[in-house]
This record gives structure tokens, C-alpha cells and sequence, in this order.
């Protein structure tokens, strides 16, 4: 079974096709891709995220050779994972993977260089970096790591192979619309006065997301501002930078760019 997924707008996994076929080929995966070109069409811009597969790279580049490839990170930590035996590099994996700047990939890639034997991880050098880390994602920054397939999907393309193609067919159909009806019906759970949502991105990274940006269109301004965190209230900008006023900050258009690079540094490090 081929399968192309995205991401809609909470975040969940989205079925956009599906094929089925006898044998993992190059020319199977180049019909495929042809196939979700068809349906997408040209004009749309699309990153995409696989498995460590030779036939889906090869596809990819032959249907679309403009377009950003990485490789599914999670994929690639399992397999760190089984080649060391150690869960500690596989974290190590993941904080390099994660990181931001090329000099701090650099930094954490020494420590999970230094932490294994160096042929446990020769696979990984001949991987290009902009497959797997993100300080090295070219143009747009597709912040994915992995997409993961939902549970009923992911039960069908390993346990449906004795079954006929109308039969197989009828099933992912029924799956789909199992999955999707579910997240219709329940869909995500706010809990504004905790700073909760049942997605979890509000607890994880403490700011509201989009279902608590949505719940909070209820409340009345004041309300809101009660629920900005401490940290975030002008009475502490301006008494870090020991200021009556906090100024807006004008469109980009408006910048003053001063011709010499000049770091300026906050005030508590001066």
C-alpha cells in the first residue's frame, strides 16, 4: 500500500491518497508520485518527509525535483536506537536533530560522535544533513520531524494482504471515515483558566494555540489580559530596560537597518 499523508490544521495526520500495488519498485513509487501531482496539481508547493527508502528518494526527485526531501526522524532515531543499543545516544540523536543554529548542531553532533563507536554510526555520515536536521532545511523550514500514520491505516498496509483489492478497498474506506468521524465528534477539550488543551501544545510549550487562541474569543479583553503570563506584561519589559513606556515596534518596512552588524546586548548582560 502507498500512502501520502499531511498535516491539517490541528496538527493531525490527513490522508490524501492511497494506492495499492504488488511490489516496492522505482517505477511503482514514480506512478504514484505522478499520481499525487495529478491531484495536487503544479502551482502548490509541498515538502515532503519519508522513510529511508532508495525507490521513494528516487521517485521524489524524478516527479519533483524542486521540492524540499527529508527523511523521517523518527525512523532514523529507531534505527540509531537498534544500532547502538543505547537510549542515550538515541536522545542525543533527537537533541542534535532539534537543534536550531549550525554552530549548536555541530556542538551536539561531537557529543553523539564522541558517545559511540564510530562504525555503529557510519550509516548516519553518508545521510546529507539537510535530510534529518533542521539547522540545515533549505528556503521554508518545514518544521516536521515525522508524520505518523493513524493506528488503523498503519493495521491495514500489514494485515490486509489476503484480501481482494475491493475488499481492502471497502476497508480503508470505512477506516477513514472511522478516524475522521471521531475527531469530528470529540474534536479538542480547552480548559482556559489552567491553560489546557487536550492536544497538548499549550502545556508543552506555554503559550495558547490555536484551539486556545479560539476559546479565548468568548472572554472579554480583560479577561484575557488576567491570563498573559507575568512575564509577558509591559510593567516587566519596562522595567528591564528601565523605561516609562514600552514602544511598539513598527512594520518592517519602517526599520531603520544599520549598514555595520551590531550587537546589542539586553540589559541584564551589559
Amino acid at each position: 500500500m502507498y500512502v501520502a499523508l499531511a498535516l491539517d490544521g490541528n496538527h493531525e495526520p490527513l490522508i490524501i491518497v492511497f494506492a495499492l500495488g504488488s511490489i516496492d519498485c522505482d517505477e511503482a513509487w514514480i506512478w504514484f508520485m505522478t499520481r499525487l501531482k495529478e491531484c495536487l496539481g503544479d502551482t502548490i508547493e509541498v515538502g515532503f518527509i519519508s522513510h529511508m527508502f532508495d525507490s521513494i528518494d528516487y521517485a521524489i526527485q524524478r516527479v519533483y525535483p524542486d521540492s524540499y526531501h527529508g527523511y523521517c526522524c523518527k525512523n532514523i532515531a529507531d534505527k540509531v536506537r537498534i544500532s547502538t543499543g543505547s537510549t542515550v545516544v538515541e536522545q542525543l540523536f533527537w537533541k542534535t536533530c532539534k537543534t536550531y543554529s549550525v554552530s549548536e548542531f555541530y556542538v551536539c553532533l561531537n557529543k553523539l560522535t564522541n558517545e559511540v563507536n564510530g562504525n555503529d554510526l557510519r550509516w548516519l555520515e553518508i545521510i546529507a544533513i539537510a535530510k534529518w536536521a533542521r539547522a540545515f532545511f533549505p528556503k521554508v523550514c518545514f518544521n516536521v520531524k515525522y508524520i505518523s500514520i493513524p493506528i488503523g491505516l498503519n493495521w491495514l498496509t500489514t494485515n490486509t494482504h489476503e484480501l481482494s483489492i475491493t475488499s481492502i478497498i471497502e476497508v480503508v474506506h470505512q477506516s477513514i471515515q472511522t478516524i475522521y468521524g471521531y475527531r469530528a465528534a470529540f474534536g479538542e477539550t480547552v480548559q482556559v483558566e489552567r491553560g489546557i488543551c487536550t492536544c497538548g501544545k499549550w502545556q508543552k510549550c506555554g503559550i495558547p494555540y490555536e484551539h486556545g487562541i479560539a476559546s479565548l474569543r468568548r472572554l472579554t479583553v480583560e479577561e484575557i489580559q488576567q491570563l498573559v503570563n507575568n512575564k509577558l506584561t509591559s510593567a516587566v519589559y519596562r522595567n528591564a530596560f528601565q523605561a516609562e513606556a514600552v514602544n511598539p515596534i513598527s512594520i518592517l518596512l519602517h526599520w531603520e537597518i544599520p549598514v555595520e552588524n551590531m550587537v546589542v546586548l539586553p540589559p541584564f548582560a551589559r
